[in-house]
């Protein structure tokens, strides 16, 4: 491999190693989200990841709730509730949002 086409490859795989990120949060792909449940309503769940951001996910008919791979409905995801959201970013009016695929429901969170 010639000096030229060393430097090439390795501009190109540092190219690519720097966009991955980018990559991962392009409508289309699927997401997880931990955390904590701060709000649920019929059509949306707000809550809280293991980073502390707020995060909507929003709920539409093709969403399934799951409990111990058990169906439940939306109006069982309560505040306070420790939440595994598998969820897709959708292009909607021009902006981008979460709609979920799967909740799943796991216990209360802990209180200090």
């Amino acid at each position: 491999m010639t000096r030229r086409n060393a430097l090439v490859f390795m501009l190109g795989f540092a190219v690519s190693i720097g966009s991955a990120p980018l990559a991962l949060a392009h409508p289309g792909h699927d997401h997880k989200i931990l955390g904590t449940v701060t709000m649920a309503a019929a059509d949306h769940v707000m809550l809280k990841d293991k980073d502390g951001k707020d995060v909507t996910v929003h709920i539409n008919a093709d969403t399934k709730v799951l409990q111990a791979r058990k169906p439940m409905k939306v109006e069982d995801i309560k505040s306070g509730m420790r939440i595994v959201v598998t969820a897709v970013t959708v292009e909607e009016k021009g902006a981008d949002k979460l709609v979920a695929k799967t909740i799943e429901l796991g216990a209360p969170a802990a209180t200090k």
